[in-house]
């Protein structure tokens, strides 16, 4: 604040100093006119792109093959959302923190706290390894008040609140909760401007006059329109090919099974008052139709695209829960011996990389990825629907540019050995 200038009592005057400097060979982006989308996937990623394209003045027209939105991996009955934490605050780290800043806002004005989501905090249980702060948010050190927002060592009370002795590793996360990932979907399926179409399975994209062109199995046209997303997790990498993708985009199946069941009087009384993660999780209450549950896992397998339940992954949910939580797994035991758990499955998609995959297919003009999100699809959804909306409009992006870049479509060479991530330092 300095003097202003007659009239003006006061002027407000700063330096221009930016994190970092647009590199001279880096053009300023091209803005794109709003008009039509079509969007494939009704997910997390494929619901928030439309929504965030919708907001923008686009026609988004969402398919999925599914007869109900959220009806694959993003139907889990309730999901964790909590940021990553390293000690060298990594990129992931950074990224995680800059997607829940984007979901809270977006889960704050859609939903309803204590029906649709929670912002409880959540506890980290360091099982494997202790997990280190960075030393930057250590007390004394310049980042420690603003780290107490994010992530601190959990306290006494909040350790024993689990059941957990007072000398147990732990973290607690300030910004976190619980979401149900289907009523999220189904929020940024009703913005303005989205169509969403369910039973709808996207065979083919064909490109003709400009024009994008999404066939059936049958060769009929499903919806046209000058933009495609590609969101539905690891099925984008077979339309990508479908739309003319050369080298294969590098997305992985990853099968998960979580457990849920309905409370009693006396499950209820013993569950901790917020999510627990670290070695699987639980979120220890949620309000369903058929009452108050409880939801915990889930299981992890690469290249699997089954949704059969399978006893011993339920088995392995359990266990994982006896390790993470043992008091709560105690009071779970009956449910679990006298068949009263409940399983859900469904298959999530993961990049070589750990981060989602957002930008621009190679070869495909106007056709776009946003997937592999892996667990964390809450934590990523709204920050790449964003993301997308302000690179095709010209717009400030909502993270550094160099993080952004991160994100860029990863693809897979052909080697005499398999396939083999491009940049992933196998000869």
């Amino acid at each position: 604040k300095v003097p202003g200038s007659p009239p003006k009592r006061d002027n407000l005057q700063g330096e221009y100093q930016p994190a970092w400097e647009l590199k001279k060979n880096r053009q300023a982006p091209e803005r794109q006119a709003a008009a039509r989308c079509i969007v494939v996937g009704a997910g997390l990623a494929g619901a928030a792109v439309a929504a965030s394209l919708a907001r923008r003045g686009w026609q988004v027209t969402v398919l999925d093959a599914a007869s109900t939105p959220a009806a694959g991996a993003s139907g889990l009955p309730a999901g964790v959302l909590a940021p990553h934490v390293s000690p060298d605050d990594s990129l992931l780290s950074r990224l995680s923190r800059s997607g829940i800043r984007a979901m809270l806002q977006q889960a704050d004005a859609l939903l309803e706290t204590g029906s649709d989501w929670s912002p409880t905090g959540v506890l980290e249980h360091c099982l494997e390894h202790a997990r280190k702060l960075p030393a930057r948010w250590h007390p004394g050190q310049d980042l420690a008040d603003a780290a107490r927002d994010w992530t601190g060592v959990a306290t006494p009370e909040q350790l024993e609140r689990c059941g957990l002795p007072p000398e147990t590793p732990a973290l607690w996360h300030v910004q976190a909760g619980w979401i149900k990932p289907a009523s999220l979907v189904r929020a940024w399926l009703a913005t303005p401007g989205v169509t969403w179409r369910g039973d709808a399975l996207v065979n083919q994209l064909v490109r003709q006059a400009g024009m994008w062109q999404a066939l059936d199995a049958a060769g009929q046209e499903l919806a046209g329109a000058e933009l495609v997303v590609l969101a539905a997790g690891h099925a984008s990498r077979a339309l990508a090919d479908a739309a003319g993708l050369n080298t294969p985009l590098a997305l992985q199946a990853i099968r998960g099974q979580a457990c849920w069941a309905l409370h009693t009087p006396k499950t209820a009384e013993a569950m901790p008052a917020f999510p627990v993660n670290g070695h699987g999780s639980l979120v220890p209450s949620v309000p369903l139709e058929q009452g108050l549950a409880w939801v915990t896992g889930s299981t992890f397998e690469r290249d699997s695209t089954s949704t059969a339940l399978r006893p011993e992954d339920e088995q392995h949910n359990f266990s994982k829960l006896q390790t993470l939580l043992p008091s709560a797994a105690q009071a779970l035991t009956h449910q679990f011996e006298t068949g009263q758990v409940q399983g859900w499955t469904g298959v999530r998609c993961a990049t070589p990389s750990r981060l989602p995959a957002l930008g621009p297919l190679q070869n495909a003009p106007d056709v776009w990825v946003c997937s592999g999100m892996g667990s964390r699809g809450l934590t990523f959804a709204a920050l790449c629907a964003e993301l997308l909306a302000a690179r095709l409009h010209g717009e400030p992006l909502p993270l550094e540019q160099r993080q952004a870049d991160a994100l860029l479509p990863q693809y897979v060479t052909r080697q005499t050995d398999g396939l083999v991530p491009e940049n992933s330092g196998k000869k």
